[in-house]
């Protein structure tokens, strides 16, 4: 029986496209039809963690979603396990039972869901015995191939940037000015906008403007960046990266990143494929989890975005296992 992430993923995908807008409203609606007890905001988590796991692309400025095309692709470091992310038409369903018949072992993987979350369909993925015949495979499942996705996305990570110069709140609109306060990791109204920090408001359409000040001028940015361009300003560290303590598993590790400095979609989508699944929270360390995250690519996302990898190494025991 599908899920409710499956009948998403399914209807987004026959979909095709269209206003986040209407994607937003579409997936609530569906999510209370089948009776959960939804948080405020679920419809967007469940949007921004469909990005991240390869199966929609967003234009956030532009309002508008698509749903990503079939990809095959090889997970780093895990030889024998392929994932399959885009789209999932009922074409490339069929295709899919097919393959697992014939000739593929197909795994599908629950992801974890937060309590008042939606769910997002399950994770595919398939092992294979060489990687040679992989284009192959990706044919007869309708697919494009990648060598590995998640390595590729992480070579196209921009460097932070702030945007261009851009225009203060207009005098009808002080009044819904807000500062981000990095301590407290949430957005406080603001009595003043001439300090340096990352300010949100309205604007006259009511659109949600999000832009940082830098000495005399205000640049716009989208929240993640300006939380990294902030985090920078401040000299704060919110990227830590730990090997895995296995034997030749070194180059490989965790990535923890703190719950209040998100990483931007790209980012984020760049850490989910190193395994094709849903990242893990910790309420206790107030951290995202993303695993199977090589070293080099770790630094790299971090470089991207002003930060220094801050590398821990697992304690050891007297018995010699980690910790």
């Amino acid at each position: 029986m599908n899920s409710v992430g499956d009948l998403l993923m399914r209807w987004v995908s026959e979909l095709g496209g269209g206003k986040v807008a209407d994607l937003r409203a579409g997936v609530l609606r569906t999510a209370r039809s089948r009776g959960l007890n939804v948080r405020d905001g679920a419809e967007g988590r469940w949007i921004r963690d469909m990005s991240a796991l390869g199966h929609l692309d967003i234009d956030w400025r532009r309002g508008v979603w698509s749903a990503a095309p079939p990809v095959l692709t090889r997970l780093p470091f895990s030889d024998g396990l392929a994932l399959i992310t885009g789209r999932r038409t009922a074409a490339l369903g069929r295709a899919v039972d097919q393959a697992a018949e014939e000739w593929a072992v197909v795994l599908p993987v629950v992801n974890e869901t937060a309590e008042g979350d939606i769910p997002v369909p399950r994770s595919l993925l398939l092992q294979y015995d060489t990687p040679d015949e992989l284009p192959d495979r990706a044919d007869e499942l309708g697919c494009s191939y990648s060598p590995c996705a998640a390595l590729q996305t992480f070579s196209l990570l921009p460097d932070l940037e702030p945007g261009p110069p851009a225009a203060p709140p207009a005098p009808g609109n002080v009044q819904t000015v807000e500062k981000y306060d990095p301590v407290k990791r949430t957005y406080e109204p603001a009595d003043s906008y001439s300090q340096d920090g990352l300010y949100r408001w309205r604007g006259a359409d009511w659109s949600r403007l999000v832009q940082i000040r830098r000495g005399s001028g205000f640049q716009s940015t989208e929240h993640e960046y300006g939380v990294y361009l902030e985090l920078e300003r401040t000299g704060t560290g919110s990227i830590r990266w730990q090997p895995e303590s296995g034997t030749g598993r070194e180059r490989v590790g965790t990535l923890f990143v703190d719950w209040g400095a998100p990483l931007p979609p790209l980012h984020a989508r760049a850490a989910v494929l190193c395994t094709g699944l849903q990242p893990r929270f910790s309420s206790v360390a107030e951290t995202v989890r993303y695993d199977n995250v090589p070293r080099a690519a770790a630094e790299r996302l971090a470089r991207s975005l002003r930060q220094e990898l801050e590398i821990h190494h697992p304690k050891s025991t007297a018995t010699g296992r980690a910790n």
